[in-house]
């Protein structure tokens, strides 16, 4: 029963969370087209530099380059570390993209 509800409420929590990241009305946001293009630009830019995190990765995987002084340090959930990369790359892009398009760009 436990795991109906949480499922549920994720699922809820993962569409309120598009709509907001996206500006799609499809998901129940209500932004202009200029923030929506923001959004998008913003969403793109971080999930290119979440792709270029995981092939630096795997190129290191692959070389054995890693550094031998963290040999002993281990994530228990290394998702949550890229999921953390995307979601605040997201937000420094968006930032960005509010900065360039205010018009106080010199």
């Amino acid at each position: 029963m436990l795991k109906w509800i949480v499922s549920i409420l994720v699922g809820f929590l993962l569409f309120w969370v598009i709509g907001f990241l996206t500006g799609e009305k499809e998901y129940g946001s209500r932004d202009d087209e200029r923030s929506k293009y923001m959004k998008q630009k913003a969403i793109v830019r971080s999930w290119l530099l979440l792709i270029v995190f995981l092939f630096i990765n795997f190129v290191f995987d692959v070389f054995q380059l890693k550094d031998e002084r963290l040999v002993f340090l281990t994530f228990k959930y290394p998702e949550l570390l890229y999921l953390l990369i995307a979601i605040v790359s997201y937000f420094v892009y968006y930032w960005i993209y509010i900065y360039r398009m205010s018009g106080r760009e010199k």
